[in-house]
């Protein structure tokens, strides 16, 4: 079933990244897989996760954890636009609305073929120098995880995200 073989990504990087959308089945004019014609295509995946480190699942600052632990629990409920509304509320993130919607189609999409979210835990916790925080977290539904990524910088004293995305891809996890 080809649902199965559909890598799902959402990375919104502050516009900085577009969405692709692509599947497995043919090949793109860049080499790439493209979808067939008349099937919806998914983006493939978000930040490639390069572990040199060991992961560690160590919780974040309570300012940043329960933030996180708030939209979890929103999209637990099946809230979606009140989850991104109010975990990107602030932040230039959640200044570009065009992009927030499509956050939300896309995790009503993601939770539409995988199940509604059931759980989550932290899978990884680095920092990149002082000031920037990158935390890797695992969504579980009844069919298969998901990964979240989430990117926060510190430019004075409080922490902010700057990006996040989503995906399905899992085998970059694997040693």
């Amino acid at each position: 079933m080809k649902i199965l073989n559909c890598p799902l990504l959402l990375l919104l990087a502050c516009g900085l990244f577009p969405i692709h959308a692509q599947t497995m089945d043919t090949p793109a004019s860049d080499g790439t897989a493209a979808a067939p014609q008349g099937t919806p295509s998914l983006p493939r995946n978000i930040m490639p996760l390069a572990l040199n480190h060991k992961p560690n699942a160590t919780t974040p600052p309570a300012e940043i954890a329960v933030p996180i632990a708030k939209f979890f629990n929103s999209l637990k409920g099946g809230d979606y636009a009140n989850a991104y509304e109010t975990f990107l509320a602030g932040s230039r993130l959640g200044r570009q609305k065009e992009k927030m919607s499509v956050f939300i189609s896309k995790t009503q999409e993601a939770f539409g073929l995988y199940g509604p979210l059931n759980d989550y835990e932290i899978f990884d916790n680095y920092s990149i120098g002082s000031n920037v925080l990158v935390l890797t977290y695992l969504s579980r539904h009844d069919f298969q995880p998901l990964r979240w990524r989430f990117i926060f910088y510190r430019p004075a004293k409080t922490w902010g995200i700057i990006n996040m995305g989503f995906d399905d891809v899992l085998l970059d996890m694997l040693d």
